[in-house]
């Protein structure tokens, strides 16, 4: 099913409701402007040709009482010099009427005559009578002609029809187009005020999501007031499982330290190597479980986070050879020198990410981790590929929650999948955001876009 074009049917609410109130406004005043226009027409037809009737009537009465010299001077002054009358036939381009009102061709020219003063030359045509004979001239000033006497009589009155007011006019459309553009404001107006509060929600729901969470004004209408009471009471308990879960999560590995110090301790001093290996293995496994809940913690308050401008084309290459010291096998695939990839973020926190990154690729893939660095567009990426054999893509947005355990990916224990929620929450916090696909390698690919800091960034 094809998609309306987004003039004909916009994607927002906002656009959705003024431009219904548009078409709505517009058609209720179209059809109110035809309304009018049609009983204006009817009324100004039937009152126009009435006082032509009456007027036309009464003058022929009046001239049968004035002498023949006189009535043309009687004519101008009784119509204020509007009228005139003939003492011979209408010019040749006249065309006459028929004695029955029907309709007739007139002149066809770039003067043609006006729809509404045909049909009224017409309408006055039938209520004069047969015995009266018309004819109208089309051109810039049309001109009705009415013969005064009996038939074949030479004297013919001349109306000019220039001065009857069509039924629209030019006031009336201006008038017409002011109202409906105080109205579309009105309508505007209102459809602002009413789609603002769940526009902030919108807004409110993408912060919440960043991992940036603000309340809302409760505004509006009655139902957007709700909404946005629910909406912050929603955040309130949200705020309040969090701070249950980080209380708990920070208590467990306090807790654990000294029991683990003290086997540590006991293992030592055991003679049975082979009992001494295996419980060491285990704490170690422990030992590594209460350090991703640390790390987990500190990842989640990023308050204490604390921005400034890192180099990280420097940056990096010294953290890998800071791993590498360690006996891990990474390689650096990006070649030195790098571009100038300065961003905004917190040195510590950023370490954890990359050691969260190495650590997930080492423990559920497979040797060696492959680290690049690149720009894109207006971000920095650092990327973390494997040579295991990956996750399904169907498990990639799975992978990132936290306590999320993928087995078919995990290769040793010691694992309480938080590392790459870790790693989403820190680069969230930086203003980025990862993506997770296939390494050319065949592992798992993760990549960490940073935004640029563009104000000394070109």
């Amino acid at each position: 099913m094809k998609r309306a074009p987004g003039w004909l049917w916009p994607r927002t609410l906002r656009a959705r409701l003024i431009w219904l109130v548009f078409i709505a406004v517009l058609a209720t005043q179209a059809m109110t402007l035809y309304a009018l226009t049609v009983y204006q027409r009817d009324q100004w037809h039937l009152a126009t040709s009435n006082l032509l009737v009456t007027s036309i009537t009464t003058l022929r009465s009046a001239l049968l009482t004035i002498p023949p010299a006189e009535r043309a001077a009687f004519v101008s002054v009784a119509s204020k010099g509007q009228w005139v009358l003939l003492s011979n036939k209408p010019p040749h381009r006249a065309r006459y009427l028929p004695r029955s009102g029907a309709a007739s061709a007139v002149d066809g020219g770039a003067h043609a005559m006006r729809h509404g003063l045909m049909r009224l030359s017409r309408h006055v045509s039938q209520e004069l009578g047969q015995q009266t004979q018309l004819a109208v001239s089309a051109g810039p000033t049309p001109f009705l002609y009415v013969s005064m006497g009996r038939a074949g009589s030479p004297q013919w009155l001349r109306i000019p029809l220039d001065r009857i007011s069509p039924p629209i006019t030019t006031n009336m459309m201006l008038w017409w187009l002011l109202a409906l553009i105080l109205l579309l404001l009105v309508a505007v107006w209102f459809s602002w005020h009413i789609t603002r509060p769940i526009i902030g929600l919108v807004k409110a729901t993408d912060q919440l999501a960043e991992g940036h969470p603000e309340p809302v004004i409760p505004a509006g209408p009655f139902e957007t007031q709700r909404l946005g009471e629910r909406f912050n009471a929603m955040l309130q308990s949200l705020r309040q499982s969090r701070q249950v879960q980080q209380t708990l999560l920070a208590g467990l590995p306090h807790d654990l330290k000294g029991p683990l110090s003290r086997m540590a301790l006991r293992i030592e001093m055991s003679d049975d190597d082979e009992l001494k290996a295996g419980l060491g293995r285990d704490l170690a496994d422990m030992q590594r479980m209460v350090e991703q809940f640390l790390d987990f913690l500190r990842g989640q308050d990023t308050d204490r986070l604390q921005m400034k401008a890192l180099r990280l084309d420097q940056w990096l290459p010294q953290q890998i050879k800071d791993e590498q010291q360690l006996g891990k096998p990474i390689v650096l695939k990006a070649q030195e020198p790098f571009p100038e990839l300065l961003i905004q973020g917190d040195s510590a926190a950023l370490s954890r990410l990359l050691a969260n990154l190495i650590d997930n690729a080492l423990s559920h893939g497979k040797p060696p981790v492959m680290i690049d660095l690149f720009r894109q567009n207006t971000e920095a990426v650092v990327s973390v590929g494997d040579h295991g054999l990956g996750i399904a893509p169907e498990d990639y947005l799975r992978a990132t929650e936290p306590f999320e355990r993928l087995d078919q990916a995990r290769t040793r224990t010691g694992s309480v999948g938080l590392g790459l929620s870790l790693v989403k929450g820190l680069a969230l916090a930086h203003g980025g955001r990862i993506e997770l696909s296939q390494a050319p390698e065949g592992g798992l690919l993760v990549l960490v876009f940073f935004p640029l800091d563009t104000a000394t960034v070109t």
